[in-house]
């Protein structure tokens, strides 16, 4: 993958920093806001993103199930064991001497509502799973990666998840260390899955060979947890006063393993037209989409709508801009309504 220069990244993530969305909650003044100011009761409109964007480590969400531990580096330790050959116990700078990996990758909640916030786009920086995987050798009858956390946090996946190309266990964000709050010392990167398999914090790894129920998963949010197709409008907002003419509308489309194959816009009940993308080489790596929209006078609902590699295509309209994404995510439509003029 390709990934950024610092001084592309640092370009980016300015463009961006008004663009996302920190929190759990969705925030009021989370549209982009361009330079300048423009006429009462109508919103400032940024220019649609000419590259893929970086969210800035203080704009990604986040998410916990209790409150935030309080870990110390050099006290910390990975405990690794169960269905291995050799278990092993880990201090940081025995993670850190495995050889660095830096990517591109697209997190998000499982919990995020149609159109919501809790997605962002990070270059992480750690070292391939696998590595650690053979170190210890993970005995032929293991089945599940069972992960607990220092604030106690439980959930398991099945092998092919944290065996597959691309599993990361990471200890940087954006060229930094992690933040407390984004699991300092250590959390874990699975290609196709949401947040909720990828606990931050990790103080251990397990490899079994039955169920185990992590803790949301005993709340009924889905023991798989992969990536549902979705798209996002960005700008405009809900309920936004623009101005007539030409307005920018523009967002993300993320899949989780699968590639963005099209994303298209619809204007109140028009036909489906086709956005323009930005891609990066990797799937795992949001999709960037931007339309310019002749805007006349009145009030219009925008919707967009994803299609996937497989031949998926967004079809449920969301009864609501908040529509429940329990228990498996959501693949509903974005919708918003808006003022011209």
């Amino acid at each position: 993958m390709t990934i950024l220069t610092r001084r592309a990244f640092l370009k980016v993530a300015g463009v961006t920093g008004a663009a996302l969305l920190t929190g759990c909650q969705v925030r009021e003044d989370a549209a982009p806001v361009a330079a300048g100011g423009s006429s009462a009761g109508e919103a400032a409109l940024a220019p649609a993103p000419v590259e893929i964007l970086v969210t800035p480590t203080g704009s990604l969400y986040i998410q916990s199930y209790s409150s935030r531990p309080t870990v110390q580096g050099e006290s910390w330790n990975l405990n690794v064991h169960g269905l291995v050959e050799r278990p092993r116990t880990l201090t940081l700078a025995d993670v850190r001497s495995f050889p660095k990996v830096e990517e591109l990758r697209t997190l998000e909640c499982i919990g995020n509502p149609v159109g919501g916030s809790l997605i962002g786009n990070i270059v992480w920086g750690g070292f391939a799973a696998q590595a650690l995987w053979d170190d210890v050798g993970i005995l032929p009858e293991a089945t599940r990666a069972r992960f607990e956390a220092e604030d106690d946090y439980s959930t398991s996946v099945e092998m092919k998840w944290i065996s597959q190309p691309g599993a990361l266990l990471v200890y940087e964000m954006n060229g930094e260390p992690l933040p407390t709050a984004h699991g300092f010392p250590l959390r874990i990167l699975m290609p196709g899955l949401y947040g909720q398999k990828m606990p931050k914090w990790i103080r251990e790894i397990e490899f079994i060979n039955y169920d185990h129920v992590g803790y949301w998963e005993s709340r009924g949010w889905s023991d798989v947890a992969s990536v549902q197709t979705n798209s996002i409008i960005q700008q405009p907002r809900e309920l936004g006063g623009l101005p007539q003419g030409s307005v920018p509308v523009f967002g993300v489309a993320f899949a989780g393993l699968r590639r963005i194959a099209r994303v298209e816009v619809r204007l109140d009940e028009g036909d489906w037209l086709a956005a323009e993308l930005i891609q990066a080489e990797s799937p795992l790596t949001w999709t960037q989409w931007a339309f310019d929209w002749p805007a006349d006078a009145g009030r219009h609902r925008i919707a967009v709508r994803a299609s996937d590699e497989t031949g998926f295509v967004q079809s449920t309209e969301a009864d609501s801009i908040l529509s429940s994404s329990y228990p498996d995510g959501t693949d509903n439509i974005h919708s918003v309504v808006v003022s011209v003029g």
